[in-house]
């Protein structure tokens, strides 16, 4: 029998495949059982200098961001819930936002995009509201979202992860098969080796199969309940992958993941069928990194609810510089919301910590400002806590957390004088019906809505009185 060398080749050639293939396929299904978890930060830890991990790009002049739009239709008749009653002239000074005039000028720039809100666009004005777990559950972003999609269009409750561990009133979430959740907050997993999680600082890996399974909630507001279309984003995915999705009105859909790296950014959009109510999301890889899921429109406002239990927010230097600028820059974002703070508060001994903090939160909004510069920036102050005198350093906090805002040309709300001050939350737990929790930290949900009807009131003191200065 002849010998042909081109058959050897043949045969040859998909064995060295198998075998280049079998350790990664093999590295893929470790148990997770052997993912190693590291402690979490002590305070003391979290509070001491060091080097930023990324560089601020130095923000464009004010001036050459934001112009006035001549043409400008404002619609005064449009809807403005009926607590918003005052002008800024006219607003109580516990609930005035405080600012430098570079950051109330950011801030009339996000009315302008507001305004020029149309059915015609193709990509909505989002608002991002990062915050600790006092904002968990869409806790107080809900309130703002159901407000402002009232008045300026859109639908949806925008970003959500893969994996939901709180109950949410935004949607009802569920998900299944072999899917773990990474947190650049709270307890660090030691086995990834990169820092690409994305906007809300989460990812899910998929080592295989998973299923995420997202239905409206009953008791969420209106609009949440209307999703036109889903987008899912992915971070790596070292040998591709697939997303299928089905509805109970949407029929099944299959999409394409291509082999990336970590840190890529990868985003997939699918329409949904008028009236969809429920989804069925399938993930098939192996490492297949979901940075979220975002079900909104295509146009009006998206206000993305982003929380971070445990957080005290300063890990945005700490994402991946290139992903995390990837995914905002896609994104036309007009005003950014902060709300940390209260899980220093226990751990701050003076004043000298307490600057020492803020100090580092103020690197953080640098840092946010130099990716989005056009962007208002709104920094929510801390609530009171405990009972009066219990947190002897929380107005320090308070206070420090206001100067690095205002120095850093953002935008300060006062939440706790918005309570009622240094002894409110106490007050509060004893409302009925109660607005503050027994931990005499975190809000009911009665009292998260009244926190985000303030905050809408102070915003729209200052919309009114821009409506009123264009006029």
């Amino acid at each position: 029998m002849n010998h042909k060398p081109s058959r050897t080749i043949l045969f040859l050639a998909p064995l060295l495949v198998l075998m280049y293939l079998a350790p990664k396929v093999d590295e893929h299904f470790k148990s997770e059982d052997e993912v190693v978890k590291e402690e979490i930060p002590s305070w003391s830890e979290l509070l001491e200098e060091e080097e930023d991990s990324v560089g601020v790009v130095e923000p464009l002049p004010i001036d050459t961001i934001i112009d006035s739009i001549d043409t400008l239709i404002i619609d005064v008749n449009r809807f403005s819930p009926s607590y918003a009653t005052h002008n800024a002239s006219t607003l109580p000074d516990s609930l005035k936002l405080k600012g430098s005039k570079i950051a109330f000028k950011r801030l009339y720039g996000f009315f302008e995009k507001l305004e020029s809100i149309n059915d015609s666009d193709n990509v909505p004005l989002e608002v991002f509201h990062w915050g600790d777990s006092q904002i968990e559950g869409d806790r107080i972003s809900g309130v703002l979202r159901s407000s402002w999609q009232k008045s300026w269009g859109g639908s949806g409750p925008g970003l959500i992860p893969a994996i939901q561990t709180i109950p949410s009133l935004s949607v009802r979430q569920e998900h299944s098969g072999n899917m773990i959740r990474h947190t650049r907050f709270g307890q660090l997993d030691s086995t990834i080796t990169h820092s690409a999680y994305g906007p809300m600082a989460t990812f899910c890996t998929v080592k295989g199969e998973g299923q995420t399974i997202v239905n409206t909630n009953p008791s969420g507001f209106k609009l949440n309940k209307v999703w036109p279309r889903v987008k899912f984003y992915i971070s790596g995915a070292p040998l591709g992958g697939n997303i299928t999705l089905t509805g109970n009105k949407t029929p099944y859909k299959a999409f394409n993941i291509r082999p990336a790296k970590s840190g890529n950014h990868q985003e997939i959009e699918a329409k949904l069928h008028e009236g969809e109510t429920s989804i069925s999301i399938g993930f098939e890889g192996y490492n297949l990194e979901v940075t979220g899921i975002e079900l909104g429109s295509n146009a009006g406002v998206q206000l993305h609810n982003i929380p971070m239990r445990g957080s005290a927010g300063i890990l945005f230097t700490k994402l991946d510089v290139g992903h995390f600028q990837k995914s905002l820059n896609d994104r036309k974002i007009g005003l950014m919301i902060l709300q940390f703070g209260g899980n220093v508060v226990p751990y701050i001994k003076d004043k000298a910590s307490a600057k020492r903090y803020a100090h580092r939160f103020s690197k953080q909004l640098d840092y946010l400002k130099s990716i989005v510069p056009d962007a208002a920036i709104i920094v929510i102050g801390p609530s009171d806590m405990g009972s009066k005198g219990f947190y002897p350093m929380l107005a320090e906090v308070v206070e420090s957390l206001e100067v690095a805002a205002i120095e850093s040309d953002c935008l300060f709300w006062d939440l706790m004088s918005a309570m009622g001050g240094e002894g409110s939350m106490m007050i509060w737990s004893e409302e009925k019906p109660k607005l503050a929790s027994p931990d005499l930290v975190h809000f009911t949900p009665k009292g998260a809505r009244i926190v985000g009807e303030k905050f809408d009131i102070s915003i729209r003191a200052e919309y009114k009185s821009w409506v009123e200065w264009r006029h």
